[in-house]
């Protein structure tokens, strides 16, 4: 025996069948977004100049130039933190790429000064 669905109810189980399939495709958009934040501050003596200062939102991968300048009387000395993905930790000028959250510093002393950066 075949029991047939009237037509209100048929149109009741589409929309809820159409929910059903929005909310998952949220869940599964909301659960595959691979953006990372890469937060930077930098110690007395200098500024980051690239990107900038503070927090940013990258996606997964994304190479990110990083560029650190010493302030007059003073030398870069390092980047510190979360600095597995930089190319080159030791360079004022280098990149990092976005595997995960990061943040890091640029670090400066004075000229002549020793390997200790100035904190803030």
């Amino acid at each position: 025996m075949k029991t047939a669905l009237s037509s209100r109810r048929q149109r009741h189980v589409a929309r809820v069948g159409i929910l059903l399939i929005a909310i998952v495709l949220v869940i599964v958009t909301a659960a595959c977004d691979d953006t990372y934040r890469l937060t930077i501050s930098s110690t007395v003596g200098g500024s980051v100049t690239a990107p900038a200062e503070g927090t940013s939102a990258y996606e997964a991968g994304t190479v990110v130039e990083l560029v650190a300048t010493a302030d007059d009387a003073y030398r870069f000395i390092n980047w510190t933190g979360d600095v597995d993905t930089i190319a080159d930790p030791g360079s004022a000028s280098t990149t990092i790429t976005m595997n995960a959250d990061y943040s890091i510093t640029a670090n400066f002393t004075t000229e002549g000064g020793g390997a200790n950066p100035i904190q803030p």
